[in-house]
């Protein structure tokens, strides 16, 4: 499996080190994507419509919103890879990762059709960066503001689900 050096602190935001640093050094990262796909599909599968439907505290995303979140994320941040790896000079903005989960409305989604829908832009994630050589997973773009690399985003991507998988098992799974 290809292996993504880890991003220096210049190649992306501050905010994004508290995921960063989730990623373990000792497995390639696309490696690990693997294995957090099962991890989750395995850890959500067999759960009731309740407990996919039931947030922990009032405010909070559900398990099927969580699930939602990562797909919809790791889209933006693959598009956004793709842009710097093409050269694209345009700034990418924020999303509203609130608004995002608003709309998708998951918890009416049924659990087989998001599992398909997180396995197949997994498949297309890691696809996409073994497809890209050395150079290209250094070039930068501006995406919200400050400097973000194509290989931060495959990083980025992997320890935001590694934060979200560690949600999960501590505010619902807990019994």
């Amino acid at each position: 499996m290809k292996k993504i050096s880890k991003p220096s602190d210049t190649e992306h935001a501050l905010y994004y080190n508290q995921f960063i640093q989730l990623v373990s050094e000792n497995e390639p990262v696309l490696k690990q994507l693997k294995i957090n796909a099962k991890k989750m599909e395995d850890m959500v599968y067999n759960l009731s419509d309740e407990a996919l439907t039931t947030n922990y505290e009032k405010g909070k995303w559900t398990i099927k919103d969580i699930l939602q979140h990562l797909i919809d994320s790791e889209r933006v941040f693959v598009c956004r890879a793709m842009r710097f790896a093409r050269n694209d000079k345009s700034p990418q903005l924020f999303f509203d990762e609130n608004s995002f989960a608003k709309e998708a409305n998951a918890i009416k989604t049924p659990l087989r059709k998001l599992i398909k829908e997180y396995k197949t832009t997994r498949q297309a994630t890691i696809t996409f960066f073994e497809n890209q050589n050395a150079v290209i997973l250094r070039r930068t773009g501006i995406a919200s503001n400050s400097c973000m690399s194509v290989r931060a985003c495959a990083w980025i991507i992997c320890g935001h689900e590694i934060h979200h998988l560690q949600v999960i098992a501590n505010k619902y799974l807990i019994n």
